[in-house]
């Protein structure tokens, strides 16, 4: 069976979206061979800061060829640890002919209440709480950085959708010593080139940001130092 992973709301750890032409040529992929299938993580989808959120690809697949995976972990709780899947219908059948002896780690008490929490409309209130308050995180993180000394040495990339975005620094130090810089002050920063299987294709200089744990002082701290690194290394390399 061949197969292709997308995450077509919010890429990790790039943030990029998938544009709807590339959606639906994925799809005709998918539909030219009958081993072929999407799976579609569609971690994070929910926050999306700006616009309308966007239909999952599973949504448009009417030739069922999508599985689509999410996880409650974000949108929740990350102690409850529920995530989920739906397959295509012939799949199912599948699933149950061959997987029937498959015991589902989640405990039914867990189960039932997240299926209350969800038809009762809590769920979706409390997504929209989560949205405004991760929105306002947000946009204090990314005034915090455009009001910095740094400011003229970053771009900001991607910060619509996700709990994490991209900044690119122009410092004249490899990401790995900037990243070293950083952990000396005991904050985590994780370079976008880190995640890269083939080295001639890194990229340099960005660096994930996530936000969500953060608080207002230490978001002022972190940006504070990361600030002042940022100029010395320019400076010095000036």
């Amino acid at each position: 069976m061949s197969t292709d992973i997308s995450s077509p709301s919010h890429q990790f750890p790039t943030g990029k979206i998938t544009p709807i032409s590339r959606r639906y040529e994925l799809l005709g992929w998918a539909s030219k061979a009958g081993d072929r299938y999407i799976v579609e993580d569609d971690y994070d989808s929910e926050f999306r800061m700006t616009g309308k959120p966007i239909p999952a690809l599973k949504s448009i697949d009417v030739n069922e060829k999508v599985i689509y995976l999410n996880t409650f972990s974000k949108s929740i709780s990350n102690t409850i640890r529920v995530s989920y899947m739906i397959l295509p219908k012939h799949l199912m059948k599948l699933y149950y002919k061959r997987l029937s002896f498959y015991s589902c780690p989640v405990t039914t008490i867990i189960q039932m209440t997240v299926s209350r929490f969800i038809s009762e409309g809590f769920f979706e209130k409390h997504i929209n709480r989560m949205r405004n308050y991760y929105r306002q995180q947000r946009d204090f993180l990314v005034n915090t950085i455009e009001n910095s000394k740094m400011a003229s040495y970053v771009k900001i990339m991607e910060a619509d959708a996700g709990l994490h975005f991209i900044i690119h620094l122009d410092v004249p130090c490899s990401d790995e010593e900037f990243v070293g810089i950083m952990e000396r002050k005991k904050i985590k920063l994780c370079a976008l080139s880190e995640y890269y299987q083939r080295t001639e294709n890194r990229s340099e200089h960005e660096f994930v940001i996530n936000y969500s744990s953060l608080s207002e002082e230490q978001i002022k701290e972190a940006i504070d130092f990361m600030s002042k690194e940022v100029v010395r290394l320019a400076l010095k390399n000036y």
